[in-house]
């Protein structure tokens, strides 16, 4: 993935989540389940793309690409800085604890 994929994908997530990700306020967490989101509409364009070049795929090639690009996006992000959260988990700040600590 280039690094203009991980911006898009910053910014596809920056809008996407429910709750805004904490790294819009300082923080780098986002949820699995946005990046999954993310990576699914990504690989779609790149299919889009794909096919108007006429490539075809088998379903199955089409299912284990989506699967690579995910795992790809989420060692992208890890080495940018982001930290994958789990669906479920309440995304925090470890800046704020040392805020309210003062």
């Amino acid at each position: 993935m280039r690094p203009v994929s991980i911006m898009l994908a910053c910014t596809i997530l920056s809008f996407s989540a429910a709750q805004s990700p904490s790294f819009a306020r300082g923080c780098r967490q986002v949820l699995e389940s946005d990046v999954k989101i993310t990576s699914m509409r990504l690989y779609a364009d790149i299919l889009a793309n794909a096919a108007r070049n006429g490539w075809d795929y088998t379903p199955e090639s089409i299912v284990s690409g989506s699967k690579r690009h995910f795992e790809e996006m989420k060692l992208q992000l890890n080495d940018a800085g982001y930290e994958i959260m789990p669906v479920g988990v309440h995304l925090y700040c470890k800046r704020w604890d040392k805020l309210a600590a003062r």
